[in-house]
């Protein structure tokens, strides 16, 4: 038409055409934005996040006796990144500890500690109480890291194998030195899953280490956690409760009666001792202990001589499964050692011990 105007044919084929295009867009939306496939999902990354943290806490004890100070290992942020970006993360000197989990569960490790941390830490472990830093990051400072560093790991393996059932061997870290992201001994992947922890050692370290982890590892982690975690058992309580309530029973809930203080169960009463007969256990008879630094114990030899905190006669301490419940006095019994016991300690002393 010599208007400029549309017939209403051809107002009707341009319609024809959007709704094509709408339709056609619609179909298919998810085309554009492929998932990339491996990589965990939100709920999988919180639960591998609960698990490293429950898991940590169980290690921070023996951790603190190493140190000699508190320490806290809390907040862990679980991060999908790529080769390059773990890289472009580390930006400071540092050091790393590759290690790599076998068995139940398989897969390779990195720790990355700031070097400055890495520093007070060792000289803590040296026996210094100061932290200071040491003027070099001499082996010997570096045996010590790598000896926390292990025992970490290595307890955070064991709680995996306890809560799995799964036995799990780990590798023993060696430590280097990175001075650029280049020189950083990442796992295989292209895609790794960085763990930063906050840590804090009382009055001197208030700072983050980081975890690498395999994709593959912290996938099987997070899947094997979710299975077997309470989130499933806590859903089948309440569908049992929501049937009872749809069928029409009522659900009755008492509260836990507990008897008045003062009153005691008869001994032998609602238990049965016998039952317990069998139950090994472990008697260990202490001569003394004493406490050394990282240098004198590695300077030990044959003929070494090692004071203890006891005097010549003093009563041996007799411990069960690490209580003490006894002390004795060495004697000889044909050509074997043997102790006297001189002295049980009194059921309340002993409960005193355990609490």
């Amino acid at each position: 038409m010599g208007d400029g105007s549309l017939s209403q044919d051809e107002i009707d084929a341009l319609l024809q055409g959007a709704d094509d295009m709408l339709s056609t867009s619609s179909a298919a939306p998810a085309m554009d934005m492929p998932q990339k496939a491996g990589l965990l999902s939100p709920v999988e990354k919180d639960v591998l996040a609960e698990l490293l943290n429950s898991t940590m806490q169980t290690v921070v004890p023996s951790l603190a006796g190493y140190l000699g100070r508190d320490i806290v290992i809390s907040n862990a942020v679980v991060e999908i990144k790529s080769q390059d970006a773990v890289r472009n993360d580390i930006k400071k000197k540092c050091i790393q500890l590759p290690i790599d989990y076998s068995g139940g569960f398989n897969g390779k490790n990195l720790i990355i500690f700031n070097f400055a941390d890495a520093e007070v830490i060792s000289s803590l472990m040296m026996g210094d109480d100061s932290g200071a830093r040491p003027a070099e990051l001499t082996e010997a400072h570096q045996s010590t890291i790598q000896e926390f560093v292990n025992q970490m790991l290595s307890s955070v393996a064991t709680g995996f194998s306890n809560r799995f059932g799964r036995s799990i061997n780990t590798s023993q870290p060696v430590l280097s030195i990175v001075g650029k992201a280049s020189d950083l001994q990442l796992p295989p992947g292209r895609d790794l899953v960085k763990i930063t922890y906050n840590i804090n050692v009382e009055g001197l370290i208030n700072s983050k280490f980081y975890h690498i982890m395999e994709l593959q590892l912290a996938a099987e982690l997070a899947k094997v956690k979710g299975s077997a975690g309470g989130a499933s058992q806590q859903a089948m309580q309440t569908h049992s409760y929501d049937a009872l309530e749809s069928a029409g029973q009522q659900v009755g809930i008492n509260p836990v009666k507990f008897p008045p203080l003062g009153e005691s169960v008869p001994y032998g009463a609602g238990s049965n001792i016998s039952l317990l007969m069998d139950v090994p256990m472990t008697l260990t008879v202490e001569l003394g202990r004493t406490r050394q630094l990282v240098r004198d114990i590695l300077g030990l030899g044959e003929g070494s001589i090692i004071e203890l905190d006891k005097l010549a006669g003093e009563p041996v301490d007799l411990l069960v499964n690490g209580k003490l419940i006894a002390k004795g006095e060495v004697v000889v019994i044909d050509e074997n050692f043997g102790v006297r016991v001189t002295d049980i300690v009194s059921p309340a002393e002993r409960l005193n011990k355990v609490q």
